[in-house]
């Protein structure tokens, strides 16, 4: 306690840097904290289960492609999968399985609106992947046609008490669901989020067939095992085969194939999602790592130079009977209270901060308030306290009591430039990377996507009354600003399901596509999408389910059927799709976004116009997108006008009309959340960084004071005293810097491996950051030393 009291003291002592220290430590804890929270954060999904160690989600394991030599994970398999494991391969204690029908607008007896993220589920979902029950008996109200239960968050935003409640899906009117259950709402740390659990016997309310006794096709089910205790997943590699071999005929299929093509792997569901974001969880690390490092060096470096000064406290101390762990205690309760005033300061600024870190991590940051989060945090502050203690209270204790009397000063400086040494390799590291960072973001949004995005305007059709669909149409392009409107199942941003081109003998699958579905004959000319070799759809030259395939499909195709003469005329076999001629080909272009690529070639499927407003009339659950293209200049409240037309068929008046344009930037949202926290990395580097080297400088210039004085007197000039001052400077500087583009050039490499398109790493880049970094070491050294060198030299010299 007493010790701590001296501390205390010591804060408001001259010479002590104490607010350059708590400074540069607050804003270095508050950045490393929060890279290292979302680090454990990442680790901790899915952890919440009961025995999530023996919870396993089971993926497919397949090749696309026959001339491929690896399998393709998918994180999905065919319904009867999950219930097949159950019953007939020993080890596996319980399976369930989960279909997402997606993210749905439903509105409640009185029509208030809600939003929700929707699945089926079936009785055996407590057994494996459980939700504390708020209401409710999950496992009877999973066994009843049009029952489901929702999370507590829906209930409370429903006016909590919702049990008995009725609710429609905006995109299935007509199918009532009934809510007879209320289970915990599952936290944001999750692979399967889910607002709503619907009985998997309803599936059919939804879809045109029941596809959840399937072996084989339909695989868009989430399906999931608890082993028992014990049981290793690679002994269950057996009896999944026979099971394989009696409900698939898989050894027919794979001779058919030319090989073995589909087995399943079981995933453990804690590490799914760390393993999905390995790269992400590397360079978060080495960020972390490195402003933890420069601003606890820096801390280092300006609590030796306070030591300096504080020499004859040290001698006092021991002359009084203080041991060394006396001195090592006083050093270690001010590292302790140093720490503790900075972690207040970087909670301080973490909250201040709190939108802008919750848009960048896409989540809650009370989020992170978990065991598996806070602990790892609690173990790595308590370890920097420790080593930042042990450096200073070690050199404290050791300087000699008649040195300390005699007014102590260091002699040699070696240490002080091997820590600012490491802070401009830091300094350099994360300039350089953001600088990539920057300008590979700016790429990736700029790049040509292969269509057109600028005006471009769509509107889903779900919840639209189907017999107003051609009101619509017709009044969309009476609007002047208005120059086409056409429809399709989706737009490129938003990715699409894939299907497999077969063999004319449907033995074999050549290769994996991207499918787009329908589209009617205006959607390529809206998207400017060229049709290069054959015919663009039109309803004089093409039937209802041609189809058109991407340049990369049509090589693939020529490679594995040895067409001579091309492709455009052919027929082709798709599954899901039956034969269809091939009408032309197009350019290749970005599906989803360039940040995470769909490199599968793709096809278009005819409609004409007509048939997709019959279809609209016949089923009002057809779900397509209206895209329309706005005439250049006209663009200013297009949205508004919009909105009222697509307001005329939607019983609730809650169109939702999206810009093309707002849609592909924001598929980049990580990529400029990752290049924003690197921003902020960067300012806090270089702040911690300018504040050592004043330091540093301040410190070399009294050391060295008496020098400066005799330099002076015998006429060196101040162009020559900084000279050599920061000469001795650039001999430390430039190699750091160097070593820290070498860290950044390995860094951006693992961080842009997965784009399709990456900036070009030219050696100038590099150049140009390692000047820009020296420069401003250069500047500020001058300045410092410029600063005390103009000071008169009898003031050093007065008591020699």
């Amino acid at each position: 306690m007493y010790s701590l009291k001296l501390a205390f003291r010591s804060f408001f002592k001259k010479g002590q840097y104490t607010l350059p220290r708590i400074i540069s430590l607050a804003a270095g804890l508050a950045f490393g904290i929060l890279l290292l929270a979302e680090v454990f954060y990442f680790h901790s999904y899915d952890s919440f289960y009961p025995d999530a160690d023996r919870v396993y989600a089971i993926h497919s394991s397949f090749k696309s492609d026959k001339s491929q030599s690896d399998f393709e994970d998918y994180p999905s398999v065919s319904g009867a999968i999950a219930p097949g494991m159950k019953a007939e391969v020993p080890g596996v204690e319980a399976a369930t399985r989960l279909n997402p029908i997606g993210n749905h607008v439903f509105y409640n007896s009185d029509k208030q609106r809600f939003t929700a993220r929707v699945m089926l589920a079936d009785e055996h979902w407590a057994e494996v992947i459980p939700r504390p029950m708020i209401r409710g008996n999950s496992v009877e109200i999973l066994q009843t046609n049009l029952n489901c239960m929702v999370s507590s968050t829906i209930a409370d935003a429903m006016g909590g008490n919702v049990v008995g409640e009725v609710i429609e899906l905006k995109k299935y009117p007509g199918k009532e669901l009934t809510i007879k259950g209320v289970f915990e709402a599952l936290p944001e740390n999750t692979n399967f989020n889910y607002d709503i659990l619907v009985s998997m016997v309803s599936i059919t309310e939804f879809y045109s067939w029941d596809g959840s006794v399937n072996w084989l096709g339909n695989d868009r089910y989430k399906a999931f095992v608890k082993l028992t205790p014990g049981v290793d997943t690679k002994s269950l590699g057996p009896a999944v085969r026979k099971m394989q071999e009696k409900h698939q005929d898989i050894v027919k299929l794979e001779m058919d194939q030319g090989g073995e093509f589909l087995r399943y792997t079981f995933q453990p569901i804690k590490e799914i999602y760390s393993n999905n974001v390995k790269d992400k969880i590397i360079v978060l690390l080495t960020i972390a790592f490195a402003v933890l490092l420069v601003s606890l060096l820096n801390y280092v470096l300006l609590s030796l130079s306070s030591l300096i000064n504080r020499s004859k406290t040290s001698a006092i101390h021991k002359t009084c009977g203080a041991q060394g762990g006396d001195v090592k205690g006083l050093i270690f309760s001010e590292s302790l209270l140093f720490f503790i005033a900075s972690i207040l300061l970087a909670a301080i600024i973490i909250w201040s901060v709190k939108p802008y870190a919750e848009v960048y991590l896409g989540h809650q940051l009370m989020a992170v308030f978990t065991p598996y989060v806070v602990l790892p945090v609690l173990a790595v502050l308590i370890l920097l306290v420790v080593l930042t203690s042990y450096f200073p209270a070690r050199f404290f204790a050791s300087i000699p009591v008649s040195s300390a009397l005699r007014q102590y000063k260091q002699g040699k400086n070696k240490w002080k430039l091997a820590l600012l040494s490491v802070q401009f390799i830091v300094a350099s590291f994360i300039v350089t990377v953001l600088v990539v960072v920057t300008l590979q973001y700016d790429a990736m949004v700029n790049a040509n996507h292969g269509y057109q995005s600028k005006g471009i305007y769509y509107c889903s059709t779900s919840g639209m009354e189907g017999s107003k669909l051609p009101m619509v149409i017709d009044e969309l392009r009476k609007l002047p600003e208005v120059e086409k409107v056409g429809m399709g199942d989706r737009v490129p941003v938003h990715g699409a399901s894939g299907n497999n081109v077969m063999s004319p003998d449907r033995k074999r699958d050549y290769f994996n596509v991207a499918d787009f579905y329908s589209i009617d004959e205006n959607y390529l000319s809206i998207l400017n999408i060229p049709v290069t070799q054959g015919n663009a759809f039109s309803a004089k030259t093409a039937a209802e389910g041609d189809v058109l395939i991407s340049k990369k499909g049509a090589d693939m195709l020529r490679l594995n059927t040895q067409w001579q003469n091309g492709v455009t005329g052919e027929f082709i076999r798709i599954s899901e799709h039956g034969e269809s001629t091939i009408q032309g080909i197009f350019p290749d272009f970005v599906i989803g976004s360039i940040a995470n690529p769909d490199e599968r070639p793709s096809v278009f499927f005819y409609t004409p116009e007509e048939r997709f407003k019959k279809l609209m009339i016949d089923d009002p659950s057809e779900t397509f997108v209206i895209v329309l293209k706005v005439r250049d200049g006209m663009e200013r409240g297009i949205m508004a006008k919009l909105k009222t037309v697509f307001d005329i068929a939607m019983p609730q008046n809650d169109a939702e009309v999206t810009s093309l344009e707002t849609e592909q930037v924001m598929a980049y949202s990580e990529a400029r959340g990752f290049r924003n926290a690197m921003m902020a990395g960067n300012m806090i580097v270089l702040l911690i960084t300018i504040i050592g080297l004043l330091g540093y400088t301040t410190n070399e210039a009294t050391r060295r004071q008496k020098e400066l004085a005799i330099r002076r007197i015998n006429g060196a000039t101040l162009s020559n005293i900084i000279q050599v001052f920061v000469l001795d400077l650039q001999f430390i500087v430039v190699p750091a810097v160097a070593i820290g583009l070498l860290g950044a050039w390995y860094t951006v490499q693992i961080w842009m491996h997965n784009f399709s398109e990456k900036v070009p790493l030219h050696w100038s880049l590099f150049a140009i950051c390692s000047l820009g970094i020296l420069i401003v070491a250069s500047a500020i050294a001058v300045y410092n030393y410029v600063r005390i060198a103009n000071q008169n030299p009898v003031k050093a010299l007065r008591y020699e």
